[in-house]
């Protein structure tokens, strides 16, 4: 009877040591699951193209549209990008060798359809008429090609854009335009980035502007 009675004051004992343990854990996982929740990581977007200067090229080409100077037709027939600028997050070389790709910094839109739309503005205002498909009605258009082979934020402080264009029209002959353009970051930040970015453009379509018209 000693023995029973031992025997069953041990196994209440066992019992209410895993139903404290037990008790812990629940615990602890509601507060780790309360953390986790705490301290998700908010995602940021950004635009390459501008929405505010989308507006106001429009309106300086339209204004445009009545001076002497004659409007270049021009029709963008292919983009080529490195595969890091196809992912959505934003990229900065981090050294020689390496680049980070961000995974709470993304681009709004695919990287292309940005640069499209970035090029047409700032095309727009350099008195080109930016043709979205080969149905243009009139004279023929100007081809343009651009190949990039890249266009990164780097840790010496700027934006590298390096590729060539390629210009064409009905004549035989094409030019080939290679381009190395740099723009310092005023700040730190993917929001610096991605104005330096604009003005590598800015620069890149003023070259293509020129080769444009000389056709």
């Amino acid at each position: 009877m000693k023995g029973q009675n031992k025997i069953k004051m041990t196994t209440g004992l066992l019992s209410k040591t895993r139903h404290n343990t037990f008790a812990l854990v629940i615990v602890s996982l509601f507060f780790a699951l309360s953390g986790c929740t705490s301290t998700q990581t908010s995602l940021s977007y950004y635009l390459l193209h501008s929405a505010v200067s989308s507006t106001q090229s429009e309106g300086s080409f339209k204004s445009s549209a009545d001076s002497p100077e004659k409007s270049t037709p021009l029709l963008i027939t292919s983009i080529t990008l490195p595969d890091y600028l196809k992912h959505r997050g934003l990229v900065y070389q981090v050294s020689d060798t390496n680049l980070h790709i961000s995974t709470t910094h993304l681009w709004a839109e695919p990287f292309e359809e940005g640069l499209r739309k970035t090029l047409r503005d700032q095309l727009t205002n350099d008195n080109l008429v930016v043709l979205t498909n080969r149905d243009y009605q009139g004279e023929s258009a100007v081809e343009l090609s651009i190949h990039i082979s890249d266009f990164v934020s780097t840790f010496n402080g700027n934006v590298v854009l390096k590729g060539h264009f390629i210009v064409s029209t009905q004549q035989p002959e094409k030019g080939r335009y290679p381009f190395f353009i740099e723009t310092t970051l005023e700040e730190d930040g993917f929001s610096a980035s991605v104005i330096a970015m604009r003005r590598a453009l800015a620069v890149l379509s003023t070259e293509i502007a020129e080769s444009a018209r000389a056709k």
